[in-house]
Parts: structure tokens; C-alpha cells; sequence
């Protein structure tokens, strides 16, 4: 059987979801043998000494480690590197992988960097801002013969997985209404985000919401239609303006809606790191037993079109076998 040599990974992007998700993932990878070396780009060495620093990351990952740049250990964490991790990139062998950890406004021109200069892309989400960049991206990977993957991962929570086959099974009979949740803590008010999840650049649903237009995809294959946002715009501690609450509807070519919820304001106090959660409500024949089949095996007998949750939205019970 042929084998696939270890790609060389460049993460361009220090930021928390680098820290918290992807370096973690790669690690695992690299572990498996499926990643050879790991670098990681930042405009500064902050984040990168942060990261490097992270005792439960050493702890899960003995012996792996990733190459800084700038080196933390040679700069002041007041010099910046703008342009840095072009240079990293064009260092790279070709056909190995970038993958893109930036502020939503970056991602287009990050990508287009790397496949020109023959890189596989992998890119937090969303892809692009603008539906042209996407296609630019999409003509030039298919021009080069290169993978671009954007980094949807609440699409692989478990409940997702059970609903999506139910669903393509037709115990749910077809989607009509839904709306989802997800408010990040109050905290990220005072973080990186008032510097780059502004008003000119992007907003909670953008940044956030997305993923639940991924999730109602995978579950049901269908395909939105038409997105309308409504952001009430507040001031950051710095004095910049962002679209800090954002109210989203997202209609679907079977001509079902989604509703999604995003904002800056989940108690920093509260359980967990934020409070999140997507109901989607779906319609049977009316002589279809396969309307209540949900609600009985969760120990309900209700005569009402079936709910689909996940995950549990505090402070609601969870579903019964959960």
C-alpha cells in the first residue's frame, strides 16, 4: 500500500484557537506519524512564548514542540513581524501545508499566498468574507491541483452525526424551523477581538454563527439560500465599535429558516466557556409514527414535530441516554 509522506505543517496565526485546538491536533497527528515538523507564525512573540509555555500541552504531548517565528527567545515582544510568515511559507517544500489561524479579514490573502506558492490550505472558518474571494480560491487550488479545507469542526460533534443519519434516514421527516445560540464570555470584549472584530472588519455572527449554517448542511445536505444579519453595534474598552450582538436568518432552498443568536456576553463566572446550543424543528406525515419517534425514545409520548438539540444548552436537562 502506497504510504503518504509527513506533511510539514506552518500555522500562521498565535492566537487562542491555535493554542487551545489546532496545535493540539497536530501534535496528535505527529504523534501518529502523519505530521513531520510544526511552525507556527505570529505578528509578535507573545503568543508564541504563551503557547510554548503551556504545561497541559506538555504534559498531554512529551517531546513535541513547533518552531516559533519570530524566536521568543531572541526578540522583544514589542517588535513585529507583519510579513514574517510569507517568508516561512516560501522557505516550505511544495504541497505541504498552511494552515490559516487569522482575524476573518486576513484569510483571503493568506490563502492566496500560500497556493501560489504550492501549499495545501486548511483555514479556521470563514473561508473568505466575500463570495469572489471564495471563488478565487476555489479557481486557483483547482488550477494547482491543491487542497483547501475550511476548519468547520462543530460538524464533528457527536450529536450531529447521530442526527445527520437519522435524518437522511427519514426518521425526522423534513427540516421547517430552527434557530441556534452561541454567546462567547464577556471577556472577549477586553481581548484580541476589539482590536480585529470590529465594525468595518466583521461581526459575531461571521465569526461564530457560521458554524451552525455548516451544522444544518451536514444534518440535512441542504443548501442555504439567503443570509440576512442584524448587529447592534457597541464600543470595545478601546474605545472601537463592533457588532457585538448579532441576530441572523438564514433561509434554505427548501424554504425552512434558521435563526442564530451571537454575542459578547456570557457571565465570565458562568460554567464553562460560553453557552451555546441549536434546536432544529422538523415535519413528518401526519400519519407517520416517525414524527414522535424522537420524543418517545427520549422518554416523551408529545404529539409535536420533532426537536433536534445539541449540544445541551444550559441550564435545560439533558436528553434522556445523553
Amino acid at each position: 500500500m502506497k504510504t503518504q509522506k509527513p506533511f510539514d505543517v506552518t500555522i500562521v496565526g498565535g492566537g487562542m484557537i491555535t493554542e487551545m485546538q489546532i496545535l493540539p491536533a497536530l501534535y496528535h497527528l505527529q504523534r501518529l506519524g502523519l505530521i513531520n515538523r510544526i511552525n507556527i507564525c505570529a505578528l509578535n512573540a507573545a503568543p508564541l512564548r504563551l503557547i510554548a509555555g503551556n504545561q497541559v500541552l506538555r504534559e498531554a504531548f512529551p517531546g513535541h514542540s513547533f518552531t516559533a517565528y519570530p524566536d521568543f527567545q531572541a526578540v522583544s515582544d514589542e517588535e513585529e513581524f507583519p510579513v514574517l510568515y510569507q517568508q516561512v511559507i516560501a522557505r516550505m517544500s511544495a504541497r505541504q501545508i498552511v494552515f490559516i489561524a487569522l482575524p476573518d479579514q486576513m484569510h483571503h490573502d493568506a490563502a492566496v499566498f500560500a497556493l501560489r506558492h504550492e501549499q495545501h490550505v486548511l483555514c479556521v472558518k470563514p473561508l473568505t468574507l466575500k463570495y469572489n474571494e471564495a471563488v478565487n480560491i476555489e479557481r486557483l487550488a483547482y488550477e494547482k491541483g491543491l487542497f483547501v479545507g475550511v476548519e468547520y469542526h462543530k460538524r464533528f460533534d457527536d450529536r450531529v452525526g447521530i442526527a445527520r443519519r437519522k435524518y437522511r434516514c427519514g426518521e425526522f421527516g423534513e427540516f421547517r424551523m430552527g434557530y441556534a445560540t452561541l454567546f462567547e464570555p464577556w471577556w472577549y470584549r477586553d481581548s484580541n477581538f476589539q482590536n480585529w472584530c470590529t465594525t468595518q472588519n466583521s461581526d459575531m455572527f461571521t465569526y461564530i454563527g457560521c458554524h451552525y449554517v455548516d451544522q444544518v448542511h451536514m444534518i440535512t445536505g441542504l443548501l442555504p439560500v439567503q443570509v440576512s444579519v442584524y448587529g447592534t453595534e457597541e464600543s470595545y474598552p478601546n474605545g472601537n465599535k463592533g457588532y457585538l450582538w448579532t441576530n441572523a436568518r438564514v433561509i434554505w432552498e427548501n424554504g425552512a429558516s434558521l435563526a442564530v443568536l451571537n454575542g459578547m456576553g456570557y457571565p465570565n463566572v458562568g460554567p464553562g466557556g460560553n453557552t451555546q446550543g441549536i434546536w432544529l424543528f422538523t415535519q413528518g406525515e401526519p400519519d407517520d409514527d416517525s414524527q414522535y419517534q424522537y420524543n418517545q425514545n427520549s422518554g416523551a409520548v408529545l404529539q409535536e414535530p420533532v426537536c433536534y438539540r445539541s449540544p445541551v444548552h444550559f441550564p435545560s436537562p439533558p436528553l434522556a441516554g445523553a
